[in-house]
């Protein structure tokens, strides 16, 4: 955004230097990328042209005297409009034009000629290059050309950020100076006056996608005369960026780089029916853009239309069949709010990004549509003569009446600083905000302009730019037990970290999107899947149920790079895909080691639970498709299931060229909350007598799980203070249909030491049991 010092200075009071205002805005975010002096003629004056002679020597020259203030001089000049008395801009000896051209004292057949006199172009003045270029007659022999017409400017050349639309504008960036200074804007004129009203019939405009494009406005202006603009209006649309065209689109342009409110000019006789239509384009409908390029158009792309065809790409473009030319009398000039989104869709998929694109897709301020139509309007009946006939309006401006509520305290803890309420107040209510307090809250009013502000943080962030970051104190956080104002889910978060990173793992953070293959490829295809609308590319076109397909890519990418042991996990979002859509929080971890198995993983699992505090959970079988059936499980509290884990399955390890010894554990966030507990952790006293542990190995059929035989050898356990699963074991002398579980058991009285004989006994009634109600043997050897 190229921004104007002097035009600055004409909309709002400032004594900052360029240097110091330069800093000034990139303190506040507006990052000034460079400073541009504009404009600046060295050696090029106002002349007048006294005589012209026929050159002796060519017949297409003339000699050409010219009294340039002190002096008279004779030039040698080939331009066509060239008269007696008329004033020119003359180059003399040393001065240096348009691509670092410098002018020296020649002979043209014979005859001096010290100096130039010069078209636009060659001044970098504009476009036109057919003569040379006629000055108002008022202008003072002799003066420098720059000083006398006021051309010399300084232009700051901004960086925007993507959330800043509303600084696309000289007003925009004032409005900030205005906040900084605490000054008042001058705005200029936009509304067309009283008696120019007229109310046109609304079937002029008729708009079919109300969704895309809320509003459209229009003003009908006759009988303009189309011209080259006046030198101030090509000097300010030189300023902006552009090249100046004709009055009507130099104004369209400047009104544009003023307020930041895209317009358009119709060439009213080549609209069919006289109508307006806004609509979707159809399919394989074409349209020849102003850059003459035929450009192939589809259904999700807005386009403004007349009775028979598209005239324009709405927000983006005009049509060459409906441009503005030297031959156009009546203009229909264009002023609507069409959907961000939108526009941001169509610009890419045609790649094509304008100046309107630009601005249409940051939001533009719905307040600020009329306005802007009304200025131009304005401009064009003093520019061009033309006769505003009436208004054409469809549709309704969206009204943005936001409020938000901030706590002063809030502010304090994020800054760690204490700001005075009223420094606050002030500033937010300098940036245009209205503050209310409210039971020692403050609500508070976002204009209309500023759609990136929808938080409360985003308000507190306004207080510091202004305030200054420089101007902080540095402070030491408080030494509390609880993480004052930070949110409850981010805590237990924190703490997943801390517990997996102790473990060995480093975290990853990736894309929650994936291309659509990736459903076939890691046995996904039962679950439903969720198309994004306009995704970046087509690796990213579904939004993705799981953590472990992201894992895996990494684990791929890392073992490329021929890394051999990797122990990641994310804590990250999925999406299902149930209506309304839901994101949900998981953490998920990977493990690729030698030696490594299911119950290194189970161990894992158990470690990060434990140090949740989520006791009484159960491992049971689960039917995870993406994992190995012989080595999967579920994790129950309860009746809940809090995750699965296990190996992952051999095809989807072959899909994705990994291999099949990596394990993988993801659990569901919310519910991991729900189980977390921050108690029990109570002193327990050692234990006075020995323990003593014996381990316990029964063959049992294939549909008897642990959880199951555990719970037989907890119910004869007398003294039984621990039993833990270890071991399983198929194949070899194990009779078809039939599989080992190994457990170790813990006995301990808590007033005498038990003899072998006593454990013996309750052993012997535990296996009993067993053989009873579960039909288990005992594995000898």
């Amino acid at each position: 955004m190229r921004v104007s010092y002097k035009r600055l200075q004409e909309i709002v009071n400032f004594s900052f230097s360029p240097q110091e205002l330069a800093e000034q805005l990139t303190r506040l975010g507006l990052e000034v990328k460079n400073i541009e002096y504009f404009g600046k003629l060295e050696k090029i004056v106002v002349g007048k042209i006294v005589s012209i002679e026929n050159h002796p020597n060519a017949d297409k020259i003339k000699v050409v005297r010219i009294d340039v203030g002190r002096e008279a001089i004779s030039l040698v000049c080939g331009a066509p409009n060239i008269k007696e008395e008329m004033l020119v801009p003359v180059a003399l000896e040393g001065a240096r034009l348009k691509g670092g051209i410098r002018v020296k004292k020649i002979k043209v057949r014979g005859i001096d000629s010290p100096g130039m006199i010069c078209s636009e172009n060659e001044l970098g003045l504009g476009e036109d290059q057919s003569g040379v270029m006629p000055l108002p007659s008022h202008l003072p022999l002799g003066t420098n050309l720059s000083q006398a017409m006021d051309l010399e400017d300084i232009v700051l050349d901004l960086e925007i950020t993507s959330n800043r639309g509303d600084c696309l504008s000289m007003i925009g960036v004032a409005r900030e100076i205005a906040a900084l200074t605490g000054e008042n804007l001058h705005l200029p004129s936009f509304g067309v006056r009283d008696d120019k009203k007229q109310k046109g019939h609304q079937t002029d405009i008729e708009i079919k996608d109300i969704a895309l494009c809320p509003y459209y406005g229009a003003h009908l202006i006759r009988d303009v005369k189309i011209g080259p603009s006046p030198h101030w209006l090509r000097h300010k649309v030189l300023i902006a960026g552009a090249v100046p065209i004709n009055n009507i689109v130099d104004i369209t342009n400047y009104v544009l780089w003023e307020m930041g409110q895209p317009l358009h000019a119709f060439d009213y006789r080549f609209l069919e029916d006289k109508k307006i239509i806004v609509r979707r384009a159809k399919k394989s409908e074409f349209l020849v853009t102003l850059d003459g390029i035929r450009r192939e158009l589809d259904e999700d792309m807005l386009v403004i239309a007349d009775s028979t065809r598209a005239v324009a790409l709405a927000g983006i473009m005009g049509g060459k069949d409906t441009e503005v030319t030297n031959s156009t009398v009546d203009v229909l000039l264009e002023s609507a709010y069409f959907d961000s989104l939108s526009i941001q869709r169509t610009s890419k998929r045609i790649g094509l990004t304008t100046e309107a694109s630009s601005r249409f897709g940051r939001r533009v301020d719905p307040s600020g549509v009329r306005g802007a139509l009304g200025r131009a309007s304005l401009l064009i009946e003093k520019i061009a003569g033309g006769k505003f006939e009436r208004i054409l309006e469809r549709g309704k401006l969206p009204v943005r009446k936001r409020w938000i509520t901030l706590r002063p305290g809030r502010v304090h803890r994020i800054l760690g600083n204490r700001l005075a309420s009223f420094r606050m107040k002030k500033i937010l209510e300098n940036l245009q905000f209205k503050v209310e307090k409210k039971n020692g809250d403050w609500k508070v009013s976002v204009p209309s302009f500023r759609s990136d502000v929808s938080r409360e943080i985003d308000l507190i962030e306004e207080i510091i730019r202004f305030h200054g970051y420089d101007r902080l104190r540095t402070t030491l956080p408080s030494l509390v037990n609880k993480k004052i104002g930070e949110d409850l889910e981010e805590q237990r978060k924190e703490r997943v970290r801390e517990i997996l990173k102790g473990l060995g793992f480093y975290e990853v953070i990736s894309v929650p999107f994936a291309e659509g293959d990736i459903f076939r490829r890691t046995n996904l295809l039962s679950q439903k899947k969720i198309k994004i609308r306009n995704p970046l590319s087509s690796q990213q076109e579904f939004l993705m149920p799981h953590l472990f397909p992201r894992l895996l890519k990494v684990a791929s990418y890392n073992l490329t790079q021929s890394i051999e042991q990797l122990r990641i996990f994310e804590v990250g979002e999925v999406f299902q895909s149930i209506h309304p859509l839901k994101e949900i929080s998981s953490v998920g971890g990977l493990v690729y080691e030698d030696n490594f198995g299911f119950f290194h993983i189970k161990g894992i699992v158990e470690t990060l639970l434990e140090g949740l505090g989520i006791k009484g959970v159960d491992f049971v079988s689960c039917d995870c498709a993406y994992l190995s059936s012989r080595q999967r499980a579920s994790v129950l509290k309860g009746s809940v299931v809090l995750g699965a884990l296990g190996r992952l399955e051999q095809g989807v390890a072959k899909n994705l060229k990994l291999p099949s010894s990596i394990y993988l554990f993801e659990f569901d966030f919310s519910r991991l909350i729900a189980a977390f507990s921050e108690g029990g952790k109570r002193f327990r006293h050692l234990a006075r007598f020995p323990a003593l542990r014996r381990d316990l190995a029964v063959i049992v059929p294939e549909n008897i799980s642990a959880k199951d035989v555990k719970q037989g050898i907890l119910k004869g356990g007398r003294w039984l203070e621990r039993v833990d699963f270890f071991d399983l074991y198929r194949g070899g002398e194990m009779p078809s249909g039939y599989k080992s579980l190994a457990f170790s058991l813990v006995f301990r009285a808590s007033d005498r030491t038990l003899t072998d004989k006593e454990v013996d006994q309750v052993q012997e009634k535990i296996v009993n049991l067993l053989k009873i109600d579960l039909g288990a043997s005992i594995r000898e050897g």
